[in-house]
């Protein structure tokens, strides 16, 4: 067949397939238009959105909300975020990190974004629990977590000592390390034995709001004790069942001070489901005496003179 013969035979579109046709065609002119156009805005987007990043969300405030251990303009320098930062792009992690670190006697310090330009601060204040003993005749003065606060010549009054297990690094604002990686060890499987022990012993300590305790002995991890007001011996033995048995060792400490609330002695807490107390002379508690021997703390010279002063009898004016 011809091509004139094909076209004679070709149907010619009604007007309402008309209408329809040029519909299609329009609508297909619309959609490239909206491709193109929504190309043209992610060209725009990524070509335009760094630079609103890097002008609109700069810091350029802080806040800061916690204990007034450090001036607000110490905390803030500690973090490292300087006004005019980029806030979305700063580590509020490591800002924590180097707060903690820097000014130890910080903690659970967080750090949120507040946009489109500021950042809080939150924290709370660390206190001194413990001090530990070091190769160098100083002392490592640590909160409840061993995270060292200072250190010290000095032992201070109102902390427990830590004996028989000395620290080979206490860097101020870290957690206290004791055991050193061995030949042979790999580090991502290394733990730090001396510090879990001692982090049971304190944490069972302040579970149990065990107070007024002087010096924590863990030479002998079977037969480790503690040594309460400079007079009573908890002879823990090992570290099974620690809050266990500090719990009962609080209700014979308790029960005893109701007794006679000077008196010296020890308590076996070996066993879990039983203790006793043992009374005795201070003079017959080795481990009371070798505390008070080496480490416990001398009267100041107010109190000597207040001690004077309630030892010495009245005198009666009409004596003289």
């Amino acid at each position: 067949m011809n091509r004139e013969n094909q076209q004679g035979t070709e149907r010619r579109l009604t007007p309402e397939e008309r209408q329809i046709r040029i519909k299609q065609l329009k609508r297909k002119r619309r959609i490239r238009k909206a491709i193109v156009a929504i190309g043209f805005l992610l060209v725009l987007c990524v070509a335009v959105s760094p630079v609103l990043l890097l002008t609109v969300f700069k810091v350029k405030s802080f806040t800061v909300e916690g204990a007034d251990v450090y001036t607000n303009e110490e905390i803030i320098s500690a973090s490292g975020i300087v006004m005019g930062k980029n806030l979305l792009f700063a580590d509020l992690d490591e800002a924590a990190e180097k707060i903690e670190k820097l000014l130890p006697y910080t903690d659970e310090v967080k750090l949120t974004k507040k946009l489109p330009d500021g950042i809080i601060i939150r924290y709370e204040a660390t206190e001194k629990a413990f001090a530990i003993g070091m190769s160098n005749g100083l002392y490592a003065i640590t909160n409840g977590n061993l995270k060292v606060l200072e250190i010290s010549g000095k032992l201070p009054n109102d902390v427990a000592l830590i004996v028989g297990a000395v620290p080979y690094k206490a860097d101020v604002g870290e957690i206290a390390a004791f055991d050193v990686l061995q030949e042979g060890e790999k580090k991502d499987e290394f733990v730090d034995e001396t510090l879990n022990l001692l982090l049971e012993i304190t944490g069972a300590i302040t579970e149990n709001k065990t107070e007024d305790i002087d010096l924590i002995n863990v030479a002998d991890t079977s037969d480790i004790y503690l040594i309460y007001q400079g007079r009573i011996v908890l002879n823990l033995g090992n570290s099974s069942d620690l809050p266990s048995k500090l719990s009962l060792g609080n209700k014979v400490i308790n029960s005893e001070n109701t007794i006679d609330p000077f008196q010296f002695g020890a308590i076996d807490l070996s066993i879990v489901t039983e203790a006793v107390f043992n009374p005795s002379d201070m003079k017959d508690v080795p481990e009371v005496m070798y505390y008070i021997e080496n480490y416990a703390p001398e009267a100041s010279e107010e109190e000597n003179a207040e001690d004077e002063g309630v030892n010495e009898p009245e005198t009666d004016e009409n004596d003289e």
